[in-house]
């Protein structure tokens, strides 16, 4: 098993985990492990500034303000009855992703290897961004909505009282 491998298991199974988990706290320190493995991957694949840039504020910052949040809430809340049995088929859903993604996201890859003629050529920015590395930003993106769906489910609604 390669290095690689090993990170996208370990980070992967620390974001399962982190949803899985029943206490909040715990949830938010899975979460700082979610951006250290990210960030340690995006230092294996030699983009050190969007690894610290990761470490720095995401496994730094976002997990003070996470904790700090949980901290804030109260522990009346904690001990109401919720339903967790949708989360019971995740590392079901995440083998059945990880299958998938093991026979199509190799040909997708294969064929960025297309996008790396452009890299030797100066571009404005826009160009850059919308045209060269499209893909950096469909990643971005993807975190993001990751980050928000995590938040979602570790932070849900507070009922109104009546």
């Amino acid at each position: 098993m390669t290095y690689h491998t090993l990170l996208f298991i370990l980070t992967a199974a620390a974001a399962v985990a982190a949803v899985m988990m029943k206490d909040l706290l715990m949830s938010a320190l899975m979460l700082a492990l979610v951006s250290v493995g990210a960030s340690l991957i995006l230092f294996d694949f030699q983009a050190p500034w969007a690894a610290v840039f990761e470490l720095s504020v995401c496994a730094g910052l976002i997990t003070v303000l996470f904790v700090s949040a949980v901290s804030l809430i109260r522990r009346e809340e904690n001990k109401l009855e919720d339903n967790r049995m949708r989360f019971y088929a995740m590392p079901l859903v995440m083998g059945l992703a990880a299958i998938a993604a093991w026979f199509y996201a190799v040909p997708f890859f294969e064929s960025l290897e297309n996008w790396a003629r452009f890299g030797g050529r100066v571009n404005s920015l826009g160009a850059v961004l919308w045209d060269i590395r499209r893909f950096d930003l469909l990643g971005q993106i993807s975190i993001l909505a990751a980050g928000v769906f995590v938040i979602n489910s570790i932070f849900p609604r507070r009922k109104k009282q009546k």
